[in-house]
């Protein structure tokens, strides 16, 4: 039997909010309007009996002070008068019964006739023939239990003669009560179907906050937040409307070094001002920030809902990984650059060939092939034999290309080599650095061709502890006021917009490899990048 419970109870459990709100809100506003009911049913059955009861002792204390009772207990008056003089009062109190008895409590009237000659109570057992005192006292009756009142006669010298008993039906004191209970189911009735009503308004109510969503959606909500929040790398800090911090993830307390949860966000970036944000609904992005000697890309953006801002939400990353992506673009470019001058270079060529070809003058095209393939037989083979890693060599045939198409003299010293090149030397490190340098040294040669003839000279040796890099131009050069700050973000000699950036990505890539770069002046009238790598980097400074 016992196996069927936990059926029945997962049958009939509330699987929807809505269902579980309104029989909870349902079931505690029944419990509450029976227990008052119960409570207020007690509490009128015990007024009514305590009415009662005074109205008892009130008839039968009137009732002792009429002149013709006194006479009647004296024998003065007829027993039948006395019965009917009784009966009136009783009709008149509205009474169940009226007894009258003589000073040793031989009733000598009574409404139920039989009980007349009989002993009601002696002297002894009434405290109103003993003492002369009113009571109230419950008896049994053919009719049921009866509360009465009674209460001494007196005669004119204010000796007790006898006895007034006015009694009331119990039963008549429940029907007075049921009558007030009926009253009250009925607003237990118009309570409940308005608890009702105001259970099903609050559960949609409920329903509208949680945007729809039951219990266990909202539980399953939370648990993917929380794996989605763990495992973002970024660093995010949420608030609320007045700006206090409401969550931080993991990433945000490493970067920031500190929780400062349900404190004012402005107490963990006091160099921004988060107005904008949470008052006119603004969003602050890129904006870098320094913590712990990091230098973080900050981003806030506001929590609209409904029209409303609600809060804000912050995401902090790391400077250096925003910058490693950028040097894998420019290295994209660099390629694009590379295949775009071969291309270029070779279309010019080829319709060279096509245009002596049509002229039939062959010879000329051998001669010209013939030019052409030696020139690059020869710095292919060089770049071979000198700079055995693919990737450098093609790289710098891919830079020959792209000079050769802006018309600037690229010239790599006969002398270089680069024979020791670390296996674990990031290539594409290597690639941003020189590409950037080198690009920037096309830009500054051609700058300058005013005064002299475009050109850019490549020096490289292995020799040593370090890998030496030694680019030169033609250009103007580096003024002297610029040489503490051309290798920070946005600092460019070229001027313009967007400029600024490849020398910032040389200078945190160098540091990146441990290696460093300076400016002199060059000997073909320029700038002078001279670029140093080790080949080996100390155990402790790796980590």
């Amino acid at each position: 039997m016992k196996r069927y419970f936990p059926y029945l109870s997962q049958k009939f459990k509330p699987k929807k909010l809505l269902d579980s709100v309104a029989l909870v809100i349902i079931a505690l506003v029944v419990f509450q309007l029976l227990a008052i009911g119960v409570i207020f049913s007690r509490m009128i059955y015990d007024i009514v009996e305590q009415q009662t009861e005074k109205r008892a002792l009130q008839a039968a204390k009137h009732i002792a002070l009429i002149p013709a009772l006194q006479k009647i207990t004296q024998g003065t008056l007829k027993l039948e008068a006395l019965q009917s003089l009784a009966e009136s009062i009783r009709l008149e109190a509205e009474a169940t019964m009226v007894m009258v008895t003589d000073d040793q409590g031989v009733q000598i009237s009574n409404t139920d006739r039989t009980q007349i000659g009989t002993r009601f109570a002696t002297p002894e057992e009434s405290r109103a023939l003993r003492y002369g005192r009113p009571y109230l006292s419950k008896t049994d009756s053919l009719k049921g239990a009866v509360i009465n009142g009674n209460a001494p006669i007196f005669n004119e010298n204010l000796d007790i003669i006898g006895m007034v008993s006015v009694g009331y039906l119990v039963e008549n004191v429940r029907q007075v009560t049921q009558g007030y209970l009926e009253k009250e189911l009925l607003y237990i009735w118009v309570f409940i179907t308005l608890g009702l009503a105001v259970a099903i308004l609050i559960a949609r109510g409920v329903k509208r906050a949680t945007f729809g969503l039951e219990p266990q959606e909202i539980a399953n909500l939370f648990q993917e937040r929380e794996a989605i929040i763990a495992s973002i790398r970024e660093g995010i800090v949420a608030t609320d409307i007045d700006g206090v911090v409401t969550m931080l993830n993991q990433t945000a307390r490493e970067q920031l070094g500190e929780t400062l949860l349900n404190e004012p966000i402005t107490a963990m970036f006091p160099e921004i001002n988060f107005s904008p944000v949470l008052n006119a609904g603004e969003s602050i992005l890129s904006r870098e920030i320094c913590r712990r000697g990091t230098e973080i890309i900050f981003n806030i953006v506001p929590i609209i809902h409904n029209g409303q801002i609600r809060g804000a939400v912050a995401t902090l990353r790391h400077k250096d990984e925003i910058d490693l992506i950028a040097k894998e673009l420019s290295q994209v470019q660099s390629y694009s650059d590379m295949l775009r001058a071969q291309t270029h270079e070779y279309n010019n060529r080829l319709h060279a060939i096509v245009g002596m070809v049509q002229m039939e003058a062959y010879d000329d095209v051998l001669d010209f092939i013939a030019e052409e393939t030696t020139e690059d037989r020869l710095l292919i083979r060089f770049l071979t034999e000198a700079i055995p890693d693919s990737a450098l060599s093609s790289f710098l045939i891919g830079k020959y290309m792209h000079a050769s198409e802006l018309k600037v003299e690229f010239k790599i010293d006969p002398e270089s080599q680069m024979l020791d090149i670390p296996e674990h030397l990031n290539r594409h490190h290597l690639v941003t650095i020189l590409g950037n340098v080198i690009n920037n040294a096309f830009d500054a040669a051609l700058a300058g061709q005013g005064q002299r003839s475009p050109r850019v000279e490549l020096f490289m040796t292995d020799f040593g502890h370090d890998l030496i890099f030694e680019i030169a131009d033609s250009g103007s050069g580096v003024p002297d006021d610029m040489l503490e700050t051309i290798f920070n973000r946005g600092i460019s000699t070229k001027g313009g917009e967007k400029r600024g950036y490849g020398l910032h990505l040389v200078n945190n890539t160098l540091k990146l490899l441990h290696g460093g770069i300076s400016i002199q002046k060059a000997e073909i009238g320029g700038a002078l990048f001279i670029i140093e790598i080790p080949k080996q980097v100390k155990q402790n400074e790796d980590n």
